[in-house]
């Protein structure tokens, strides 16, 4: 009488956290993904060799050169607990600051020094088919995105790039973790003039969306020691940050924030921009740039007959300002699990 199979249902899978000590050293799981779950690929590189052997149909000599995995995290509400891990692993740690409340800045080097990103072990899989659990050792957020709109919650995504997939299992015996949601409704805009300060001025009853995208230009190291997987990461290109804004069309007594910021577009002027969104308790977010806009689009209809326009830009650094790009965030962990 053969056993009867166990479907393993999506409810059931999972994405377990362990912050490495050594990059690559996998360790044990001590934090779970409170978000929608994404499987990794496995990425290694596969290669057959050509030949010329007298036959139409040649035997096959195939080998694999070289070992890595990606995820793709699928957009997810915004937690200001978890944003940190996709901070950490994309622009650096960081040490927290303050008792009780506790603020950590991300933001990337103005110096020569790069920063030093925190790797992740990843477990992945599904609770009911743990014959198929697997390990993203060496695991970084290569890109990560933080979105919203008016009604909905902020969101958060990215992509990450890990050593390999290895056999393993998840660790047991690991909660919930509590998390507080950032809701969009809060959030307040700020744009300063270059050389003033930075959340001094804001656009009020306008904001109907926004995004800003973190690309931190890093790469493997190629292998070459022994190994078919990656030991080593180096940052190969300048990091790049891109935003946008949504704001609605309005005017009062004469004056227009579309208008306004269209102009600045026009003079292709660097400005100081905040994003900055309180939550429960001292949760809160601010994310800070020295910014010009790229593209200004055309009308657009909204909702049940509102008018935007949106504003695409990128980071700048401004040496006027000691400003690129600044993510603050607030909350109640004195240690990020």
């Amino acid at each position: 009488q053969p056993m009867a199979k166990t479907y393993a249902g999506w409810p059931y899978s999972l994405c377990q956290i362990g912050k490495e000590v050594t990059p690559g050293t996998q360790v044990a799981a001590t934090n779970l993904w409170r978000g929608v779950f994404a499987s990794a690929d496995d990425d290694r590189k596969r290669d057959v060799v050509q030949e010329d052997v007298g036959l139409l149909v040649a035997g096959e000599r195939s080998y694999d050169s070289q070992l890595g995995a990606k995820l793709a995290i699928p957009a997810t509400a915004f937690t200001y607990q978890q944003a940190c891990i996709l901070l950490e692993s994309c622009i650096g740690k960081v040490t927290a600051s303050g008792t009780g409340t506790y603020v950590r800045a991300y933001s990337f080097p103005l110096s020569t020094t790069p920063n030093v990103l925190q790797s992740y072990t990843l477990r992945l899989g599904n609770q009911l088919a743990s014959a198929d659990q697997k390990l993203m050792p060496f695991a970084l957020a290569n890109e990560i995105e933080f979105s919203g709109k008016a009604g909905e919650l902020w969101q958060m995504s990215g992509s990450v790039m890990g050593q390999r997939l290895v056999n393993g299992t998840f660790t047991a015996a690991i909660g919930l973790p509590a998390v507080n949601e950032a809701i969009f409704a809060n959030t307040n805009l700020y744009i300063d003039a270059s050389g003033g300060t930075i959340g001094s001025t804001q656009l009020t009853g306008v904001l109907v969306a926004a995004s800003v995208k973190i690309n931190n230009g890093i790469v493997w190291v190629p292998p070459g020691d022994g190994t078919l997987y990656p030991l080593a990461y180096k940052f190969a290109k300048e990091p790049e940050v891109t935003f946008t804004l949504t704001l609605e069309l309005a005017q009062d007594t004469g004056v227009s924030d579309v208008a306004t910021q269209r102009g600045i577009y026009e003079n292709n002027t660097l400005q100081l921009f905040r994003l900055q969104c309180p939550g429960a308790g001292v949760n809160t977010f601010n994310f800070d740039l020295a910014g010009k806009y790229d593209k200004v689009g055309g009308y657009n209809k909204e909702g049940d007959g509102d008018t935007t326009v949106q504003f695409q830009g990128h980071a700048s650094y401004s040496s006027a300002d000691s400003l690129f790009f600044l993510a603050s965030i607030s909350n109640a962990l004195a240690t990020l699990p």
